[in-house]
């Protein structure tokens, strides 16, 4: 299989560790890590924000990223955000604005109009929207389908959802584009729950139903 990008939604009853490391190109966003659910293979890609991506281009130490992100996560998660920078062979990228004008010219082109606000996207979404520019149909995993689990997140603590995103927009998004078959956001409809059941935002694909069997 090709590529998958995961988001970073919070799951207690589900992992998709063995999915994910099925996965030929493995694309985390910002500080997710291997191990947190979300395949347990290095990434082969880990696209940033601006700030995380200055962070680790200077190879700044524990105690700068503590205090920068002290409300966000915990020291043992910046320890080891880290170590895997420091040691890992993924790709670090950032792309300028989150990649917002790309998915604009994407949006135009299938005469999409569901971002009315915010001016960045979330990284994931920034590297979904390199994918489709180079004619790459990425799976996606971890991605919020409903706004009241955008809080719920697998590292970052935070109350408050951060103003430059068009929230309820990318979720309209990522529906219209796995519509589109632009992408496939099938593993998005995972519920949490102990035995396997899907929302009913969309239809899955068989290819990926055939994946969630294995």
């Amino acid at each position: 299989m090709a590529t998958i990008v995961c988001g970073s939604k919070k799951y207690n009853n589900r992992n998709f560790d063995s999915i994910v490391d099925g996965f030929d190109t493995i694309v985390r966003a910002n500080m997710l890590l291997p191990d947190m659910g979300y395949g347990k293979k290095d990434s082969t890609i880990q696209v940033c924000n601006n700030h995380v991506y200055d962070h680790y281009q200077r190879k700044a130490c524990v105690d700068e990223l503590a205090h920068e992100y002290r409300e966000k996560t915990n020291r043992e998660h910046v320890t080891k955000f880290r170590d895997f920078f420091m040691n890992t062979n993924a790709e670090f990228i950032h792309y300028e604005h989150n990649n917002i004008n790309t998915m604009r010219k994407i949006m135009f082109h299938y005469d999409l109009n569901c971002l009315t606000g915010g001016f960045l996207l979330k990284c994931g979404l920034a590297y979904v929207a390199q994918c489709i520019y180079n004619n790459v149909k990425p799976f996606i995993v971890g991605f919020s389908l409903e706004e009241e689990d955008l809080t719920k997140h697998t590292y970052n603590h935070h109350n408050n959802l951060y103003k430059g995103h068009d929230h309820s927009g990318e979720i309209r998004l990522i529906i219209e584009l796995h519509k589109k078959q632009l992408i496939d956001a099938s593993f998005c409809l995972v519920e949490d729950k102990e035995e396997l059941s899907l929302s009913n935002h969309f239809e899955p694909t068989s290819e990926a139903l055939e994946i969630l069997k294995c």
